[in-house]
């Protein structure tokens, strides 16, 4: 499951709005990825990393970097 999102993106951000999109679930990690693929900004968008506050959401759902 790392290799898939990985594979996805480079991008930390998009990494990221993949897995919070999945919310845990496999079928949704798929979907996310497929989707993903299609276009990276649904999944910016569906994750709430859209936006110019995108660092302070991601440190919400996912702790604050170390």
């Amino acid at each position: 499951m790392i290799g898939m999102v990985a594979a996805i993106s480079d991008s930390e951000r998009i990494q990221a709005g993949v897995v919070l999109c999945a919310r845990g679930d496999l079928h949704r990690l798929r979907d996310a990825c497929a989707l993903a693929e299609l276009d990276w900004r649904d999944v910016l968008m569906g994750a709430g990393l859209a936006h110019e506050d995108w660092p302070s959401r991601l440190d919400a759902e996912l702790g604050p970097t170390r």
